[in-house]
């Protein structure tokens, strides 16, 4: 990376103050909680720097005030998506862009830290007026992310796990990035009273819960493991007297159900929840059982160990982290960390029913049986 200016590179030497960062990561659920940890060690090391995060609207609700942050600029992506199918509707766009680089610009930003990599966090971030927007090369930028950054870390490996890819980031600023912040309270993931009190309402209070999450998003349908596995789970978490719960998101709920009805009675559905709801179900739970998706990650932030299931998706660059886990992959699968061609290589082929059963073992042996939530 080529040197800083002098001036920011003083404000960070003096523990932030007078500097004003945003971070850029825009989405999924997944990726913003794994974005989290490093935007906590950055707030640990510089405590007088105002912080802001551009988020888009769909997940702005995991990031409300949270205590890290001085705010967040809500990208209305859903707004500009159905403005842009029409010619029409342009001139409506563009002043609602233009309003919005108003607003970001408000705060005077001296530094943009692009999580994020792509076209879309390229153009934000040029919007900011930033002086200095620091992001990836290489493989780890995308679609010519490239041309709107001033300055750039060294690419990494096509396989880095992406905590790493975001920890890096900031630790080429001079930001310590060990020890990764623990999971639980400390990552402040927002949670709700009436979570808890769902899974009370379900399985009775006293009970030891798990979760198992089916689903994944529509564009994203080839990561959801098939019934069979996370029936197996299902009924293994039930012979411990663990009671597994089955949740899912909109329009997850026929998927969800035939998990349920494959568990043979060991699983029981949840009923829709917002996303507050379920962090608070998670942390209470002994163990998630998912794919490669959001809820996968926010297990890890509210400090729940983890089954993870991986087929299409690369297992080293999604890990879970910071909490006991395994992460099971069809037997002598390679990975090549680019996601075309790792769908391509095939589904969930090869994992058994048997094998989710032993890392559902193994993850609570890790934990410890006596782990309460």
């Amino acid at each position: 990376m080529r040197p800083l200016p002098e001036h920011l590179t003083r404000r960070l030497s003096e523990h932030g103050e007078g500097l004003t960062v945003l971070a850029l990561r825009m989405g999924a659920f997944g990726d913003v909680l794994r974005t989290l940890p490093a935007v906590r060690l950055f707030r640990f090391a510089l405590p007088e720097a105002r912080i802001y995060w551009v988020v888009d609207d769909r997940w702005s609700e995991v990031l409300a005030e949270h205590p890290d942050l001085d705010g967040c600029f809500v990208v209305p992506r859903r707004e500009w998506s159905r403005l842009a199918r029409s010619p029409l509707r342009w001139p409506s766009l563009l002043r609602s862009i233009t309003r919005f680089r108003r607003e970001m610009r408000a705060v005077s930003p001296d530094l943009v830290l692009d999580f994020h990599g792509n076209l879309r966090s390229g153009v934000l971030g040029w919007l900011t007026g930033a002086p200095v927007r620091l992001g990836y090369s290489g493989p780890q930028q995308k679609e010519g992310n490239r041309l709107f950054t001033t300055h750039r870390i060294a690419a990494g490996p096509q396989r880095m796990p992406r905590m790493e890819r975001n920890l890096a980031l900031v630790g080429a600023l001079g930001v310590p990035v060990e020890p990764l912040p623990g999971g639980g309270l400390s990552f402040s993931v927002p949670c709700v009273l009436e979570g808890r009190d769902l899974v009370a309402r379900l399985i009775g209070r006293g009970r030891r819960c798990a979760v198992i999450v089916p689903g994944a998003s529509v564009k994203q349908a080839y990561k959801k493991p098939p019934a069979p596995l996370l029936a197996a789970a299902a009924r293994e978490l039930r012979s411990r007297e663990i009671h597994p719960l089955v949740f899912y998101g909109p329009g997850e709920e026929a998927y969800a159900r035939a998990v349920v009805e494959a568990s043979d009675g060991a699983a029981l559905l949840a009923p829709p929840t917002s996303l507050k709801q379920l962090a608070a179900a998670v942390r209470r739970a002994k163990l998630l059982v998912a794919g490669d998706t959001g809820p996968l990650h926010l297990a890890c932030a509210v400090g729940c160990p983890v089954v993870a299931i991986y087929g299409p998706t690369d297992p080293q660059v999604n890990a879970p982290w910071g909490v006991p886990h395994a992460a099971l992959s069809p037997p002598g699968r390679s990975y090549t960390g680019v996601k075309r061609m790792d769908r391509e290589a095939g589904g969930f082929e090869g994992i058994t029913a048997e094998s989710v059963a032993g890392a559902v073992r193994d993850v609570l042996e890790q934990a410890g049986e006596s782990r309460w939530r």
